[in-house]
């Protein structure tokens, strides 16, 4: 190809200014959309890929051992591995890394954040690029945080001159150590304000607890080798200490007997830059990505480039078919082959280039709302190199995409051409085009398909019961986990009880649907091996605010159980049958041992749906707390009556701490967050896929008419009917959809049982979404179609004969 090449062609493309209009139009879609997709793809794989030293520094993971409890592996690690690294000086540097709720005030104004609590190494672990002051020396000292600028941003409202400041967290006087830059976006370590390991935010019983228990998991450890230094050493020197921690001394030994060869608690090593992707964390990490899907979404970035290239060979044929007579005039004038694929080749790149460029612009236009979908800020991929590599990307489209109308060029045979025989496509030709096409539906009604069984699987979630009315529920943090309520919130708690609509107050250590703190521990009767529970710390009022009632016995009550110790137990209808009780009324009045602890069974109440419905419901014992800071609250009517009834209550009792309130159904509905996002990402791309297909179909229908036209007069004037003829040109379009259909519904079927899979409960009504998604495809086809039927039947025979 050469630049005359070029000018021709920008002219022939001028001169056809709506063909290439839409030309262009149909591959910048399928641009943006490959841009958009392929851009989160790079930009899953950068994680991390920022870091001075990722190589050497290492995030622990942890995995227990239970019967009978899915065994995963978590980034939350106990922090006794942490004293561990410092005690026996292992060759490493050690930090934690927890984030922790906090209300930090600046003069009358407050400001709930998260504070991460790291060790001094951080600083030099991490890469931290210090704009002000000593991070490292401020980390070191308990009276003292470290703020990013976003994080001076949001306290002060400024980034300069922030050193020095005094901010108030909790009741407790701080002043800002240093001014630090922000992290990367691409990181799994991210962070807004630091404070020290030994920061007052992090006192009292919780910090005593996290530190030297062996059997809480409490934020992330992180390690980085000393120069030499092997990283499996490492791990099973911490192994080691694992095995031996007083944990197991606190442990039943009948349970530690089912664990046979395993060991209570595994601990292994990850590189910094594959702890986004490690196949191990999928569902212990608050940053993760699958590779197996970041691959699936690659491949739906390609298919729909591919879509919308196939909808553009398409429409590049028919147009050549049309100029059948200029290639004629050109080659009897002498045009080699050579000159003649080069002209099309550079007709097909300009339109490429043309729309890549267009396609770019509007892929960067979509930028912010594909992020919010994604819940990435995938802007931060966007460069020079990215950019040049999608124009290579248009450039390389576009001389494939040419070759096929080049082909039908070079066929053009001069006399039959200028004998008016021009309007002739080879069967070859015909058949591939036709396949093409099969492609597009085919393509269209998988992704139909699966989007609607993955949405109808979601809204089943979505409307699933959690064992309570969750519409009617608030969430109050309240307090630091492991503390208790301070004399002021339970004077908010005694206020919000008598509020309008308020129809009690629930507390517990942790809320339903929220698994930051999660303790798991042993139960057993006598003369039966022990099971796995989960103990789930209440105040007498948790479950009958939320309405639970006991299936046999009683639950808790505040007049009743005043004193915690001697309260026994209320077991989940799960637990007493894991515990081999016939039924719920054989459980009531029988002692258990709960971790080396004698207790008496109350009552059996229903399962209350803690986790998602990925997991089997666990077995659950509940036993009163005294440190329970998080506050459930049933209310009747409106909620956000009641809760500007609650804040302002609030603000009455807690000036000075920001208030914490989140309501029930979204802690529930935040379980299927990238479930309601694969949904949207998914219709998405079926919309497109559909819109390609319907313009590959009528393209197809459109030559097809133009192809038969002398057939379809020569009928009519025999003497067929509208009908005979819609019969005719639709036989056509009935066969794609049936070869379709065969080639698409298989593929999404699949697709759907293997998401379906990762469900314990799944609907029942799930095929239909197979069938409505075919539905879909037959009435956009038969749509697309149309127009070139109500063609043919207005067809006048004395002018389509002399044609």
């Amino acid at each position: 190809m050469l630049l005359p090449d070029f000018r021709i062609g920008w002219r022939l493309l001028a001169r056809d200014r709506l063909w290439s209009g839409s030309a262009i139009a149909g591959l910048a879609i399928g641009f943006a959309a490959c841009f958009l997709l392929l851009g989160y793809v790079a930009y899953s794989f950068s994680y991390d890929s920022t870091h001075p030293d990722p190589d050497r520094v290492h995030l622990v993971k942890t995995r227990f051992h239970f019967p009978g409890v899915p065994e995963e592996w978590t980034e939350q690690s106990t922090q006794a591995l942490r004293s561990t690294v410092l005690d026996a000086r292992l060759p490493a540097d050690v930090t934690m890394y927890a984030q922790v709720p906090a209300t930090l005030a600046v003069g009358p104004r407050t400001v709930a954040a998260q504070v991460t609590l790291v060790d001094p190494a951080f600083v030099a672990m991490m890469g931290v690029r210090v704009l002000a002051g000593d991070a490292t020396a401020a980390l070191a000292r308990p009276d003292r945080v470290v703020l990013t600028v976003a994080g001076a941003r949001k306290l002060f409202g400024r980034d300069t001159g922030v050193v020095g400041q005094l901010v108030t967290a909790d009741g407790e006087r701080l002043a800002v150590g240093a001014l630090v830059a922000d992290p990367p976006a691409a990181t799994t370590v991210p962070y807004e304000m630091l404070a020290g390991s030994g920061s007052p935010l992090w006192a009292g019983p919780d910090r005593d607890d996290a530190t030297s228990n062996w059997g809480r998991l409490f934020g992330r450890v992180y390690v980085k080798l000393a120069p030499g230094a092997d990283a499996a050493a490492l791990a099973a020197a911490l192994q080691r200490a694992s095995n031996a921690s007083p944990l197991h001394g606190q442990l039943d030994p009948a349970f530690l007997a089912q664990l046979g060869d395993k060991a209570l608690m595994d601990v292994g090593l990850v590189r910094l830059r594959d702890a986004y992707l490690d196949p191990d964390l999928g569902k212990g990490a608050q940053l993760h990505g699958d590779r197996p899907v970041l691959f699936a979404v690659a491949a739906l970035a390609l298919l729909i480039l591919l879509l919308a290239t196939i909808n553009y060979v398409n429409l590049a044929t028919v147009r050549t078919l049309r100029r059948q007579r200029e290639i004629a005039i050109g080659k009897v004038l002498g045009a080699r082959a050579g000159q003649v694929v080069a002209q099309f080749l550079a007709e097909s790149v300009l339109v490429t280039l043309a729309a890549t460029a267009l396609g770019l612009l509007c892929a960067w236009r979509l930028m912010p709302w594909f992020g919010e979908l994604m819940n990435r800020p995938v802007d931060g991929f966007v460069g020079a190199p990215v950019f040049a590599a999608f124009l290579a990307l248009g450039l390389v489209t576009g001389v494939l995409a040419g070759l096929h109308p080049a082909w039908v060029a070079l066929r053009v045979k001069p006399a039959a051409a200028l004998a008016g025989r021009h309007d002739q496509e080879s069967r070859g030709g015909l058949r591939m085009r036709r396949a093409l096409t099969v492609l597009q539906l085919a393509s269209a009604m998988a992704l139909a398909g699966i989007t609607l069984g993955v949405a109808w699987q979601t809204w089943h979630v979505l409307q699933a019961d959690p064992g309570f009315d969750a519409r009617a529920k608030l969430v109050i943090d309240a307090g630091a986990p492991f503390t208790e309520p301070d004399a002021r919130v339970r004077s908010f708690i005694e206020a919000v009880r008598h509020l309008p609509g308020v129809t009690g107050v629930g507390q517990s250590l942790e809320a339903v649907g929220r698994g930051d703190i999660v303790q798991k521990g042993t139960l057993a009767r006598a003369g039966a091996a022990p099971i796995t529970i989960e103990w789930k710390g209440v105040a007498p009022s948790f479950l009958g605010v939320h309405g639970v009632r006991p299936l046999a016995g009683r639950i808790f009550d505040e007049r009743r159980d005043a004193d915690s110790a001697a309260s026994g137990l209320v077991l989940s209808a799960a637990a007493a049958r894991a515990l081999g009780f016939a039924t719920p009324a054989a459980a009531v009045g029988q002692t258990v041992d709960g971790d080396g602890k004698a207790g008496q069974v109350v009552g059996v109440v229903p399962d209350i749906r803690f986790q998602s419905l990925r997991e089997p419901a666990q077995a659950v014992a509940y036993r009163l707390t005294r440190r329970a800071p998080v506050l459930a609250l049933g209310f009747r009517g409106n909620p956000a009556t009641v809760e500007a009834a609650v804040e302002a209550t609030w603000r009455q009792y807690l000036p000075d701490r920001a208030l914490q309130m989140t309501r029930q159904e979204s802690l529930l509905a935040a379980h299927y967050e990238d479930d309601v996002r694969s949904v949207q990402l998914l219709g998405a791309a079926a919309l497109l896929a559909i819109v390609i297909a319907a313009m590959g179909v009528y393209v197809l229908s459109a030559y097809s008419v133009q192809r038969r036209t002398r057939e379809i007069v020569l009928h009519r004037l025999y003497g067929a009917s509208r009908a005979d003829i819609v019969r005719l040109l639709g036989r056509e379009t009935v066969l794609l959809l049936a070869v379709s259909a065969a080639l698409g519904i298989p593929p999404a079927l699949l697709a759907l049982r293997h998401y379906l899979a990762g469900f314990v409960e799944q609907t029942h009504s799930w095929g239909w979404a197979i069938v409505l998604a075919c539905a879909i495809a037959v009435l956009v086809a038969v749509a697309a179609v149309a127009r070139g039927i109500v063609a043919a039947l207005a067809l006048r025979p004395n002018a389509a004969l002399q044609s």
